[in-house]
């Protein structure tokens, strides 16, 4: 591992906060972490040590740990868990949930919501776990951009602050929110929107994630159907006895691309025809398999209407299966008995997307270096869990350094350079100033 040589914290307006050795080793260690989601494999128990060693290095550079805490397993009773959560959570519900925590750390007195900033991020990964490794001045490995990085140069940044305006203390309280349940599908469903109806909420709210320093203030939110057949296989030897699975998702995947495709254009909504598996073998027709489809939208109005087309289009499969292929012997079983062996289910739906627009804030956002951006327009918006934070009384925003495509996350890939981290903790630490002095300015 090379050395990244620490420099001067702080610094005026627009400079970098300099990661030191030991802020490094810090970030290292919370990398070397496998937090995977439990969605993807992952074990549960990998985020609670994270946890405790993101609040041992936060409180040593000043933060107070406010909360370490997980929702009761009746949270998970609520509309808009997704089914990969329950999956996952199997019939230990407590036990699962007291192993994915997640941590306020706060700076400054506690402060009604009008007066604090909150920023957050989420510690689980997607899988494979990447061990870190830092070399040239760039840190590659999981977490890296997406989202551990972000994190601990937020708490950078806000100490930077806070460090050179000690009266902030007074005036201000910022929040460092470090969540589990953001990956796999989880959809923040038992980390952000436990902490944001327990009350950790604040006027201007900053979701951590790589969008190359801009502010996004609208994300979608996802809606995943599946199609099942759970019908009988055969082998080649007869292969007309068999619900020839193959053939009842290639026509569900093709009519469902012909449906949405033109629709979500129109709403503005994104259409990702994803996962179709029966089999792999060339001599037998298999009765069973899935089609997954995961749907993206701005406004819940977009929403239901997909999720009717959807509803409608699945049978419509069945009418054109037995005008096209009714007397063909490979379709025959399957068209009798579409309605036994073919279902449509949701993954999960009725989540909220975010949108909201806010010029004051906007205005100090801007003043700090992360400008405003339209994601909306040119499609650089995307789902995240900042969904569960929008109210009228604050401003909610995805802004972080890096950028999902270009900083590999996902991939064998993800790495981001540290000045990047650097430049956005100096961004932070702006921020939180411009902040305190909105606040002194009595319009809170």
């Amino acid at each position: 591992m090379s050395e990244h040589m620490p420099g001067k914290r702080g610094g005026g307006p627009g400079r970098p906060v300099a990661f030191g050795a030991d802020d490094l080793s810090w970030l290292v260690g919370l990398m070397d972490r496998n937090t995977v989601t439990p969605l993807e494999g992952g074990e549960p128990v990998a985020l609670a040590e994270a946890q405790e060693l993101f609040v041992a290095g936060a409180e040593q550079r000043g933060f107070t740990l406010r909360e370490l805490s997980a929702p009761p397993a009746s949270f998970l009773d609520r509309a808009g868990v997704p089914a990969q959560v329950l999956d996952a959570v199997g019939g230990n519900a407590d036990a699962f949930l007291r192993a994915q925590p997640s941590a306020v750390l706060a700076l400054g007195r506690a402060q009604a919501p009008a007066r604090r900033v909150v920023f957050n991020f989420h510690m689980d990964t997607v899988g494979p776990h990447l061990p870190p490794r830092l070399a040239g001045g760039v840190l590659h490995g999981r977490g890296a951009v997406d989202d551990k990085g972000a994190g601990v140069a937020a708490v950078l940044g806000t100490a930077a602050a806070f460090a050179e305006d000690p009266s902030l203390a007074e005036d201000v309280e910022v929040l460092v929110t470090s969540v589990p349940g953001e990956e796999g599908g989880a959809m923040g469903v038992y980390g952000t929107r436990w902490l944001v109806e327990s009350g950790h909420t604040g006027r201007l709210m900053i979701f951590a994630e790589p969008t190359g320093g801009l502010v996004l203030d609208a994300c979608s939110a996802a809606m995943t159907p599946r199609v099942t057949v759970s019908g009988l296989d055969s082998t080649d030897d007869h292969p007309y006895d068999g619900h020839n699975a193959t053939l009842a998702l290639g026509m569900a995947a093709c009519h469902l691309a012909e449906v949405l495709g033109p629709l979500a254009d129109r709403l503005g909504a994104k259409v990702c025809l994803s996962g179709l598996h029966t089999g792999t073998a060339h001599n037998r027709v298999y009765g069973t398999g899935e089609l997954r489809l995961n749907i993206a939208y701005y406004d819940l109005s977009a929403a239901r209407e997909l999720a009717a087309a959807v509803e409608r289009a699945v049978p419509d499969v069945a009418a054109r299966l037995g005008r096209r292929y009714g007397d063909n012997p490979v379709a025959r079983r399957l068209a009798q008995d579409w309605e036994q062996v073919v279902r449509l289910d949701w993954l999960k739906r009725d989540l909220p997307p975010l949108s909201n627009r806010d010029e004051e804030m906007e205005s100090l956002l801007a003043g700090a270096g992360l400008p405003r951006h339209d994601g909306t327009s040119d499609g650089t918006a995307f789902t995240c869990d900042a969904i569960w934070a929008a109210a009228p009384d604050r401003y909610v925003v995805a802004c972080g350094p890096g950028r999902l495509d270009l900083n590999g996350a996902h991939t064998a890939e993800e790495h981001v350079a540290v000045r990047d981290l650097e430049v956005y903790a100096g961004q932070c630490r702006d921020l939180v100033r411009r902040f305190g002095a909105w606040a002194r300015s009595g319009r809170t």
